[in-house]
């Protein structure tokens, strides 16, 4: 891997890092009752991808705790990378890597593809 990848993915896990502290501190405070009734759709799902150039992101659904809808699902996480190495990631995208257990709190129809961050409650389990 050349200097220049390695730096740009440095780069990318630090602002990841910072930007997943801060955003905690630019959420509206709310409760877990408040999250689940903003919520269309919360599930716990496995992580198909690592980000994408699109910045949707593929679950596979293990459990639906509230609303219904396909085994696989997309998800708007806010973060993007590119093949050559970019990327952006907003202050409360969720950074989410493939293979992990997420309990994603969602809004929008489980049959189009939802959006999520950080403020509505969606955390790695």
């Amino acid at each position: 891997m050349s200097k220049r990848a390695v730096l740009a993915i440095l780069a990318l896990t630090t602002s990841a890092l910072i930007f997943a502290a801060t955003a905690r501190a630019s959420c509206l405070p709310a409760t877990a009752a408040e999250q689940r009734t903003r919520a269309d759709v919360i599930f716990d799902g496995v992580a198909l991808d690592g980000p994408t150039a699109t910045g949707e992101q593929r679950f596979r659904v293990t459990r639906y705790r509230k609303g219904s809808g396909p085994a696989i699902v997309r998800v708007q996480t806010g973060t993007v990378r590119r093949a050559d190495g970019t990327g952006s990631t907003t202050s409360v995208a969720i950074v989410v890597k493939r293979g992990e257990r997420w309990r994603i709190f969602a809004r929008g129809a489980a049959w189009k593809i939802l959006q999520t961050n950080v403020c509505d409650g969606s955390r790695r389990l």
